[in-house]
């Protein structure tokens, strides 16, 4: 499906972020020719090496961020989407200070026991969103969630549900949280039934990526 054809299927979303990391400016060139306008990257060096490309991409770092590349990511990036800690927060905040840049952020939040996921707990996250309403640059958009790294699609929906009812709860005492990021080209259905309003597509727009 082209971008459109996303929209008129899933009518309550906000946005489609493209997952182009590991791929060349050809692809990001078809994809874009679908009409895809967001595009996401998880490497600092490869957001700053493509994100000249066209002038007209919505650049999203959906990485995790190590605080002595938040310099670069500030600079190239229009919102970074997997914030996790209050260090990170402050670290975004300074290097917007310096260039006058206003940055949108997503809190990740991590409701698996899985180790190689990153995001806070759900008792944390209204502490780093509080946070950042003391922040003159940065501004918390919402939440970003991945969900669990299996087949069992019982599973997967019972982590999104979860989500949900986090950012409902969320949303009334921080009314001007708008996006659920969560769902991959794998799982994007459930998590829409879920109430995701932004997906983060990669395999089903570009085709398998290569390991690197």
């Amino acid at each position: 499906m082209n971008h459109q054809e996303y929209r008129i299927k899933y009518p309550n979303l906000h946005e489609i972020v493209a997952v182009s990391k590991t791929f060349d400016l050809e692809a990001i060139e078809r994809v874009y020719n679908q009409g895809f306008r967001h595009f996401g990257e998880n490497k600092v060096q490869e957001l700053k090496n493509k994100a000249p490309f066209k002038t007209d991409i919505t650049w999203h770092f959906i990485g995790h961020l190590q605080r002595n590349k938040v310099k670069d990511c500030v600079r190239y990036a229009d919102s970074i989407d997997a914030v996790d800690s209050i260090e990170l927060i402050d670290a975004i905040e300074k290097e917007c200070m310096k260039i006058h840049k206003e940055m949108p952020i997503l809190i990740q939040v991590k409701l698996t026991d899985e180790i190689t996921k990153a995001g806070v707990t759900i008792d944390q996250v209204e502490t780093l969103i509080d946070h950042t309403k003391q922040c003159k640059y940065i501004r918390c958009e919402g939440l970003m969630v991945i969900g669990p790294n299996t087949d069992d699609i019982h599973e997967i929906d019972q982590v999104f549900k979860q989500a949900h009812q986090v950012f409902i709860d969320l949303n009334k005492k921080c009314p001007q949280l708008r996006t659920l990021s969560m769902g991959m080209s794998h799982d994007y259905e459930i998590a829409y039934r879920n109430g995701a309003n932004q997906f983060r597509l990669g395999s089903i727009l570009f085709g398998q990526r290569s390991l690197k």
